[in-house]
């Protein structure tokens, strides 16, 4: 699946929050969107998924989905996996699991064989598929909702700041496993993600959002080594006169 993002501009009120921001992901690759925080970065996921009325265009595969129709953009195979988790703490962890293949009328009699690839990556969910979800680690529960949303038969997903909260075993091991899921199964991922060396590291390009425009488009490894600009949008710092930006490009 391939995604692009055209103008896309977002209000809350009267108060403008992105300016016409211009991405697209590629089928079968890793990008990651990073920057300061308030910069936007939730406001593009929450828009492309369909959460937030907005103005530009999202594309699938060159065609256009409805604004603020979620159910819209899972059908064609686009899942969000929100930031802070948001599981349902009191249910189990199959249930929960259970909860991601609601479009595709997933029930108890399928969903032994729809569990078993998912256990594969994710084999804590196996052993602990009959605990409360409320009692699983924060990694355990990041695992799980990643989980939740591969239920979903997704071709993208959209990932924001898998790393909150968590110990960097688990976010070494997640983004591990991103990696594999890319790589096995052909899933195509945008990744908004406050630890930003470590998206960049695994991903194929980047964006870089500040005050809710793009000021960044290019390769992850050209922005790791643009000191820079990163030291521009998270410090504030006056960058150089040779500082090189590619924005909407």
């Amino acid at each position: 699946m391939s995604l692009e993002v055209r103008s896309l501009s977002v209000w809350y009120g009267q108060i403008r929050v992105l300016f016409g921001v211009n991405l697209r992901v590629d089928d079968g690759e890793i990008v990651s969107l990073i920057g300061p925080n308030g910069a936007g970065k939730t406001t593009t996921l929450d828009a492309i998924a369909g959460l937030l009325p907005r103005d530009g265009e999202v594309c699938i595969d060159g065609e256009a989905l409805a604004p603020a129709v979620p159910q819209a953009a899972v059908a064609r195979g686009l899942v969000l996996v929100p930031q802070g988790r948001r599981i349902f703490p009191s249910m189990t962890v199959e249930e929960n699991l259970l909860l991601g293949g609601f479009s595709h009328a997933l029930n108890w009699r399928k969903a032994e064989a729809a569990f078993e690839p998912i256990f594969e990556y994710f084999p804590r969910l196996k052993e602990r598929r009959r605990q409360a979800a409320g009692k699983l680690s924060g990694g355990e529960q990041q695992m799980l909702v990643i989980g939740r949303a591969l239920l979903a038969q997704p071709s993208c997903i959209l990932i924001d700041e898998l790393s909150l909260g968590l110990a960097p075993k688990f976010v070494e091991l997640l983004l591990e496993i991103i990696v594999r899921l890319n790589q096995e199964i052909g899933t195509t991922f945008l990744l908004v993600e406050q630890a930003a060396a470590a998206a960049l590291d695994i991903s194929n390009r980047a964006y870089l959002l500040k005050k809710g425009e793009m000021v960044f488009d290019g390769s992850a490894t050209e922005l790791k080594d643009q000191v820079d600009v990163l030291r521009s949008a998270y410090l504030g710092a006056r960058p150089t006169a040779d500082m090189a930006t590619t924005s909407q490009r």
